[in-house]
């Protein structure tokens, strides 16, 4: 009787991304964010989900963005699953309401902020 062993597969915690854009700002910069996360949660050894974007003036980032603000579309993203973060580019892209944000994610959630340090990124067109 011979029992067949597969490979061990080690799963990495599960984040959700969350950033701010200029209203006007080109699909380069999302990209650029998105490779940011991504590239962070890797060497991290996490798993990075959705990434919600809010845009920081008063137009929708996107034309079909007329539904609830991505903070909050976040923190029903973190509700309903299994995520144990959240990663952002920095601090800063919670806005004003910074303190009561981590707060909400920490304290209530129980999820893990990670900020990247953008100096700790390696950006292969310098």
């Amino acid at each position: 009787m011979s029992a067949v062993m597969g490979e061990v597969v080690q799963l990495r915690p599960l984040v959700l991304g969350y950033a701010t854009l200029a209203p006007f700002a080109g699909h380069g910069k999302y990209t650029a964010v998105q490779a940011l996360l991504s590239s962070y949660a890797q060497r991290a050894g996490l798993q990075l989900g959705t990434v919600y974007f809010e845009s920081t003036g008063s137009l929708p980032l996107f034309e079909h963005d007329n539904q609830a603000p991505a903070f909050d579309s976040l923190v029903a993203g973190l509700k309903h699953s299994s995520v144990t973060g959240v990663l952002v580019p920095s601090l800063d892209a919670f806005g004003e309401e910074k303190d009561k944000r981590i707060a909400q994610l920490e304290d209530d959630l129980c999820v893990v902020v990670h900020a990247v340090d953008a100096e700790d990124v390696h950006d292969p067109r310098d």
